[in-house]
């Protein structure tokens, strides 16, 4: 379970079914993360620059893995004392924005200023042009949802704006840890 103090994202994790394993896989195959399972511990790591979802799935050790730029909020150069948040920490909030581009998870470490973020496609489900309105998802807003998919290789968030309709996705890495 998630160790950080966002209650929100406790159950944000937790909010949608595991699949079970697809039936009449070979044995000798991998078994692999299929369609959406949900996230059940979000760490992001300052010396690896990723951020690793752990996948309600399988045996547990399946994860999603995507780079991220890690930084302390109001230093002047991001870069400068970067590897400062180091190793694994956990997730405490999670938000992204429609008009950037971007979701940025605040980290428990330090001050509790230390963030990371990372690019995403915004747009509304179910409409025919996803691009024709994708501005009116705005300004950071939080995430409700969040999901990887074994088969797509996405994570989606979906985002308490609007109708309820509208979420950010991006590539990530699927794997089982060996």
């Amino acid at each position: 379970m998630l160790t950080g103090t966002f209650l929100g994202l406790g159950a944000l994790l937790m909010t949608t079914s595991a699949l079970a394993p697809a039936a009449g896989a070979q044995a000798a195959a991998p078994e692999r993360a299929a369609a959406p399972v949900p996230v059940t511990a979000l760490n992001c790591d300052g010396n690896t620059y990723k951020c690793t979802a752990n996948l309600q799935y399988g045996d547990g050790r399946w994860v999603a893995d995507w780079a991220v730029n890690v930084y302390h909020q109001g230093v002047a150069s991001q870069s400068s004392s970067v590897r400062s948040a180091a190793a694994p920490v956990p997730v405490t909030g999670l938000t992204c924005d429609g008009n950037t581009y971007k979701c940025t998870a605040k980290l428990q470490y330090g001050d509790g200023r230390w963030v990371a973020d990372w690019a995403v496609n915004v747009y509304h489900q179910g409409v025919a042009s996803q691009s024709s309105s994708v501005r009116s998802a705005a300004a950071p807003v939080p995430v409700t949802g969040l999901s990887c998919d074994g088969n797509t290789y996405k994570c989606t968030a979906n985002l308490q704006y609007g109708d309820g309709k509208w979420v950010a996705d991006w590539k990530v890495n699927v794997y089982h840890q060996g």
